[in-house]
């Protein structure tokens, strides 16, 4: 029985399983009579459904998309600050983890993200012929499968390697690019420049092969595909292909901004008109107190809290300022705001009979407009940016800006993304992408000031990885 604990032995060696719906580590505990090979499981469209549900489902994982991955990334900012609770993740706030650390996370994202990829390569690796009528869905659920192997390269490359600008030519240690299940592999890094040339032949090939609509935005979608894509390449400072997919998206027709009135439930309603793609939880499909919810909010673990940086953001009459709330067990001292009120994040709200059901969000309207911004910014597109970025402010409540240009505009769109998008994972990869420091002036952690560059802006390569594998490195500044 190949339990969690074991599984960091043959880290990208997972067979494919027979899948649930469930969300949780019992998937991972799954006996071997339940692996099957290829060609006793996929044999049908209908079976390739069930397989990219499941990669769906292992996508829910509090180690991932469940939690994990929208927390690190703002802890690791300033934006998010520390309780005097912190726990779960705290060696990653501190910039004090180690490949050996007893914090799990860098172990957990490296192991199920990688069984994400292993469980779309079993798919895209599969031959089959579709009956005639069933082809456009066999060819949408294939497409599925090469957008979900390139957000999970992605996703790795991001926590594990230095930002893709890091070196000229991205020439840096990256992750093992992974496209085929071989139980003897013991894979080398490839460098950055060649993982996210793998992310976009499989987001092309994605795009090509997708032309059905979803019935919602908890699968990946065509559009998804191309406005993740387009987030690929502001990463890699491509503008001109970032401006031109997340038009493709907007031009669609198939999402708007959600009306400023259903703004601050529109996970927990989920599927919401500018939702473009989401992982999704409901009642009986959901991590209970592990949700991302859970590490924000009082009933919860309540680990981490809006720094008063954060609020400083935010101008009256800002909806998105209304995404908190009021704990009076923290009034005055430094978990307060700058008004001595104590205040928790609550942008994921379920609780009580219905916790855990908040949908998350991987990309949304939203964020499309603010990347077309950025790159048509940081091209010298002014009012293209201004015309992208003036209408979040606008649904915020808050007076659209005119005349700013140069880096002052950039400038703008970094904060709108702040407002925007905290605690939905992306602020410290914004910060390295950009190459900006983390500076915390409402500091809770012993580490207050991070400077680009810096080794520990990556997550460690677990050490059971490198123990087993002599043709891997460790990250500079981890070295054992």
């Amino acid at each position: 029985m190949k339990t969690i604990k074991h599984i960091y032995k043959s880290i990208v060696l997972v067979p494919l399983m027979v899948l649930s719906v469930s969300c949780g580590d019992d998937f991972l505990e799954l006996q071997p009579p339940l692996q099957v090979a290829n060609e006793e499981f996929l044999l049908t469209v209908d079976d390739f459904q069930a397989a990219i549900l499941g990669t769906y489902d292992q996508m829910q994982l509090a180690d991932y998309y469940g939690r994990y991955f929208l927390l690190i990334p703002d802890i690791m900012g300033e934006d998010i600050k520390q309780n005097a609770s912190a726990n779960r993740g705290k060696e990653w706030a501190e910039y004090n983890g180690a490949p050996t650390t007893n914090q799990n996370e860098h172990r957990e994202f490296w192991a199920e993200i990688y069984e994400v990829i292993n469980m779309a390569n079993q798919m895209i690796n599969t031959e089959l012929e579709p009956p005639a009528s069933r082809q456009e869905e066999y060819n949408n659920i294939l497409g599925q499968a090469h957008a979900v192997r390139a957000l999970g390269h992605f996703d790795l490359v991001r926590l594990f390697a230095q930002t893709y600008t890091f070196t000229s030519d991205a020439s840096h240690p990256g992750v093992p690019i992974v496209t085929e299940f071989d139980s003897e592999a013991r894979p080398s890094r490839n460098t950055v420049a060649e993982v996210y040339g793998q992310i976009i032949l499989d987001f092309e090939q994605a795009i090509s092969l997708m032309n059905g609509t979803p019935e919602n935005a908890n699968a990946i979608s065509r559009e998804a595909a191309q406005a993740l894509l387009s987030r690929v390449y502001l990463y890699m400072g491509r503008y001109a292909e970032a401006e031109a997919l997340a038009t493709e998206v907007n031009n669609s027709g198939r999402f708007r901004l959600v009306p400023r009135d259903a703004y601050a439930n529109q996970f927990l309603d989920g599927n919401s008109p500018e939702a473009i793609f989401e992982i999704a939880f409901n009642l009986v499909d959901n991590p209970g107190s592990d949700h991302i919810g859970g590490m924000y909010k009082e009933s919860g673990y309540g680990d981490y809290l809006p720094s008063r940086q954060l609020f400083a953001l935010f101008e009256d009459g800002d909806i998105r300022g209304t995404l908190f709330v009021d704990d009076d067990n923290l009034d005055g001292g430094i978990y307060a705001d700058a008004n001595g009120e104590g205040k928790r994040l609550y942008k994921y709200p379920s609780e009580g009979s219905i916790i855990a059901t908040d949908n998350v969000p991987v990309i949304r309207l939203s964020e499309v407009h603010l990347i077309r911004a950025e790159a048509r910014a940081k091209t010298g597109n002014d009012a293209g940016a201004l015309a992208d970025l003036n209408p979040i402010r606008e649904r915020a409540g808050i007076a659209p800006l005119a005349g700013l240009s140069g880096q002052a505009l950039v400038d703008a769109v970094l904060e709108e993304r702040r407002r925007e998008l905290f605690g939905e994972g992306h602020r410290v990869f914004d910060i390295t992408r950009n190459q900006l420091d983390v500076v915390r002036t409402d500091c809770t952690s012993p580490t207050c000031t991070i400077t680009f560059p810096n080794d520990r802006f990556i997550l460690p390569l677990p050490q059971e990885e490198t123990d087993v594998n002599s043709n891997i490195q460790q990250a500079p500044g981890y070295g054992i």
